[in-house]
């Protein structure tokens, strides 16, 4: 009888152990938290930037109240916000906010705000907004269409002829590259709307880019490229411009329709240039530089049709107490290209000028860099005798986040 009382005792408390040990388990488990669930919150990344600039401007083609000289001292201040979502992953959708000076329509080459109007509120427009849906998600051999108003889809030099660096066309565009570690391979092409006409045909552009990025070594890389940009149903047809009245940018004109008993300004040419660019990209005593080029010819046009850009910058303000400094030389003739389209800031924008621009950036603290930047240029080159100087300076403040 003993021996069954020790059996059951040693079965009772066994049993007793195990659930001990099942209510401890059951415990832990119960301690440790859920996995965290993803939210819409999650797939969206914010980013923009705040630069506050002074600008002093001498063009010898404007002239004061008193018929004389002047120069141009104002303070300016740009803001953007933009807004991405990865909706899966192939599909982004991108929308992006500027401020702007236009009281009707935005700029479409700038986002500054001059601080004058009696400290009026200052106005904010739609920069871009686009969908990009890429064929095969991550893989950087991928290719993808971006279709909206989007960021310039074109490769485009530290300078450039053609774009200024605030466009954002309209559009379709599709964007490819193949290759590996030594070769890549990029394609890039635009169906873009300039201008809906509803009582005939409207201004586009078609464009097609083809490059090659060849990486000798980790420290040396050229890229050599082409690009083929032709706007279509500009020649003889009136100019038009965001602002009233419209600007022909530094472009050949003629005359037009009529319209309130005033004769308009046409376009007198085609615009259909083809560009040629290289970039060198070398590290010197652990520094980066880069040498580039672009030439422009335009088919369309008969003369003053020619276009050169050359440049250099040496190193990179990216890091904190890191510099960058860098000049280029612009030559862009009267019927090169679309003026409309152009650096807004060297010679004041649009074609028919060449000149030099000297820059430095430092990289004072994360987020936060300084810029000079100077234009030394001449306008209305295409006539001598009328040809004036321009000369800009820019000081920026820039807190990017």
């Amino acid at each position: 009888m003993n021996q069954v009382k020790t059996a059951v005792a040693g079965v009772l408390m066994a049993a007793g152990i195990a659930g001990m040990s099942m209510a401890q388990t059951n415990a832990t488990q119960s301690s440790t938290p859920p996995p965290v669930q993803k939210t819409w919150a999650d797939s969206i990344t914010l980013k923009g930037d705040l630069r506050y600039r002074n600008e002093s401007i001498n063009d010898d083609s404007k002239l004061n109240a008193d018929k004389q000289n002047y120069t141009r001292q104002r303070d300016r201040i740009r803001a953007r916000l933009g807004a991405e979502a990865k909706c899966n992953d192939n599909l982004k959708a991108a929308i992006g906010l500027t401020t702007d000076e236009g009281a009707t329509a935005g700029d479409p080459l700038s986002g500054n705000q001059t601080l004058t109007g009696g400290e009026s509120k200052k106005l904010v427009y739609l920069d871009y907004a686009y969908l990009d849906y890429s064929f095969f998600g991550d893989d950087p051999n991928e290719a993808h269409v971006i279709g909206g108003k989007m960021k310039n889809p074109f490769i485009a030099m530290p300078d450039d002829l053609v774009w200024d660096p605030d466009l954002t066309p309209e559009g379709l565009a599709l964007k490819s590259q193949i290759g590996g570690d030594f070769a890549t391979l990029f394609g890039n092409a635009g169906y873009i709307w300039v201008q809906e006409r509803a009582g005939s045909s409207s201004a586009m552009l078609y464009a097609g880019q083809a490059a090659l990025k060849l990486q000798f070594a980790p420290e040396i890389a050229l890229t050599v490229g082409g690009s083929y940009y032709g706007f279509q149903e500009f020649q003889g047809n009136d100019i038009f411009d965001y602002q009233s009245p419209p600007s022909s940018y530094g472009n050949s004109t003629k005359n037009g329709s009529v319209s309130g008993g005033v004769t308009n300004k046409a376009w007198a040419t085609e615009f259909t240039p083809m560009v040629f660019f290289a970039q060198l990209d070398i590290w010197v005593a652990g520094v980066p530089l880069a040498i580039f080029a672009q030439e422009l010819n335009n088919g369309g046009a008969d003369a003053f049709n020619q276009g050169h850009l050359y440049g250099v910058a040496f190193g990179k303000a990216k890091n904190p107490k890191t510099w960058e400094v860098g000049y280029s030389y612009t030559e862009l003739q009267k019927d090169a290209t679309l003026g409309m389209f152009t650096d807004s800031d060297r010679w004041g924008g649009g074609t028919d000028g060449k000149g030099s621009k000297l820059y430095g950036k430092y990289q004072i603290m994360k987020n936060l860099q300084a810029g000079v930047t100077y234009f030394m240029d001449e306008k209305k080159i295409s006539d001598p005798a009328n040809t004036k100087d321009y000369s800009r300076l820019q000081v920026d403040l820039v807190a990017m986040f």
